[in-house]
């Protein structure tokens, strides 16, 4: 049986988009700040002129840049993946109820080749096995039987020097292993980071335990 009792890996299991206003009211106070800070040095030139070191000009210049940035950047990934995703959900609830819904990066990958097009953009998980869905397919782009699962871990790389988690890696027997890369919920652009991770790698094979009993068997063979 499934154990995490967390509000964000309930919603998973339910199909239920979180709650998008905190983010986007980030979004909107981070672009709405930097808009405000270069009006205001254009506006007034000779504040810029007063100072002295040429780098705290520069970065009086760059920071409010990033910030417009990311505000945008936040917002739109937002609004895509909530659109996205309201079109894949729906798609889904007409064909089944889930254990849990895992939305993904459309980027995720097979580790000798990519995902073809379309892309799958929420996992489902249920007693058949993992089910890959994109928002303009009615049926699963990808099935994935719990008999052809070998394990589930979580997938690292190297970044600076040291190793990183940044997915799920799901090991199958025919060794063409599947690399997810989580979302941090239905609707969300924003990725899971190592604790989520860590938490959906064991709801995973806590489901793979309760819907696929005979698992351990074919792994002692």
């Amino acid at each position: 049986m499934t154990t995490s009792t967390e509000p964000w890996v309930q919603r998973l299991r339910d199909g239920a988009t979180a709650d998008r206003r905190p983010v986007l009211l980030g979004a909107g106070i981070a672009t709405a700040v930097g808009v405000l800070v270069l009006v205001a040095e254009f506006a007034f030139p000779d504040f810029l002129r007063g100072v002295e070191s040429a780098r705290t000009q520069t970065s009086l210049v760059f920071w409010p840049v990033v910030l417009v940035a990311i505000g945008g950047l936040l917002a739109l990934s937002m609004w895509s993946a909530g659109r996205s995703d309201r079109r894949t959900m729906a798609r889904i609830r007409r064909h089944r109820a889930p254990r849990l819904h895992l939305p993904v990066f459309a980027s995720g990958l097979r580790t000798t080749d990519d995902f073809p097009e379309p892309r799958p953009e929420i996992w489902t998980v249920d007693e058949a096995g993992l089910h890959a869905w994109a928002p303009s397919r009615d049926e699963p782009v990808f099935d994935l039987p719990w008999s052809g699962v070998r394990d589930v871990d979580v997938a690292t790389k190297d970044q600076q020097g040291r190793r990183v988690d940044f997915g799920i890696w799901i090991s199958t027997t025919d060794r063409r292993d599947v690399v997810l890369q989580p979302r941090q919920a239905i609707g969300h652009g924003i990725e899971a980071g190592p604790a989520k991770l860590a938490v959906l790698v064991d709801e995973l094979r806590s489901l793979r335990r309760e819907l696929d009993p005979g698992h351990g068997e074919r792994g002692r063979r």
